[in-house]
Parts: structure tokens; C-alpha cells; sequence
């Protein structure tokens, strides 16, 4: 059988390079790429805000409900999104903590939850005790080092930027 024969992606091709692109500015310039990210982050929490205000409209239109928490909720999305589009600084501190944070709950999740791992054996339970706790320890290490989460998350994002574009270079031939 005899293989179709497969077209060129230039648009595939081209996204790669992009994204080959983006990954190397967020190296070479990791504050403007927090900077970037708190006012990507800033203008969705405006659009979810916009989007709550116009829910709660149509709760009282088709629902005949009146909801005041619906509507303080997006008023206050849309102060925190102006927040951090404003003050850049701030942004970039709160998006720090906050993956900081998740982190740390995350880790005390995987804690929690380990003991359902002895089902599997028990040296599968003590590996994944002890990497929950190496989440904890590096969670309580970023939520205290602002500096060193913000560089993880630096390189998080530019490599999500070369795999993306790794990937798609290589799809497209």
C-alpha cells in the first residue's frame, strides 16, 4: 500500500518559528515576560468580569432572580484586572505568590492522598510519599524565594514556547 502523499504545513511551519521566537524573548527578557503575563492575566480576569456582569443581567432577565453577589463579583474582577494591567508590579508579585501557592497546595494534596497508594505496592506508595514531600519542600522554598518562582515560571513558559515549537517544526514536514 502505497502512502498518500503529504503536503508542506507552512502554517504549522511558521507557528514553530513563532513559538521558537517567543521562547527565546522569554529568555532574554524574563521581567518583561512576567510583565507580559500579569497583563494577559489582568485583561482575562476584565473579560470574566464583563462576562459575569452580562450573566447576571440575563439571571434577572430570564430567571427573574436578582443576584447581587454575581454582580459584586465581577465588579471586583474587573478593580483587580485594572489592578494588575496598572500597576505591573504588582501583577507580577501577585502571579508569583499565587503559583507559589498552588504549588503548596498541590503538594499537601499529593500528602493527603498518598495513603490510596498503598493499593499498588508498597514501594510505589513510599516513592510517591516521598516526592509529595520534595513538592512540599520546593513549594515552601518558592513561596519564600518570590525571586526563584518567578524563574521557574520564566522557564516553565520558554519551554512550553521550544516544545510548542519543536513540535510543530517538526509536524509540519
Amino acid at each position: 500500500m502505497s502512502e498518500p502523499k503529504r503536503r508542506f504545513d507552512w502554517f504549522g511551519f511558521i507557528i514553530g518559528l513563532i513559538s521558537l521566537y517567543a521562547g527565546y524573548l522569554v529568555i532574554w527578557y524574563p521581567l518583561k515576560s512576567l510583565s507580559t503575563l500579569a497583563v494577559i492575566f489582568g485583561v482575562f480576569v476584565i473579560l470574566r468580569g464583563v462576562y459575569q456582569l452580562w450573566f447576571g443581567s440575563q439571571m434577572t432577565r430570564f430567571l427573574g432572580v436578582r443576584s447581587g453577589w454575581t454582580i459584586f463579583g465581577a465588579v471586583v474582577n474587573i478593580i483587580i484586572g485594572i489592578i494588575f494591567i496598572s500597576h505591573l508590579n504588582v501583577g507580577v508579585a501577585v502571579i508569583v505568590y499565587m503559583f507559589a501557592i498552588w504549588f503548596l497546595i498541590d503538594a499537601i494534596f499529593q500528602i493527603l492522598t498518598s495513603r490510596f497508594y498503598h493499593f499498588f505496592g508498597k514501594k510505589y506508595y513510599i516513592l510517591i510519599v516521598i516526592l509529595a514531600c520534595l513538592n512540599l519542600l520546593f513549594a515552601i522554598i518558592l513561596l519564600f524565594n518570590p525571586v526563584l518562582a518567578g524563574s521557574f515560571i520564566v522557564f516553565m513558559l520558554a519551554f512550553f514556547f521550544f516544545a510548542t515549537g519543536i513540535s510543530e517544526i517538526i509536524e509540519a514536514f
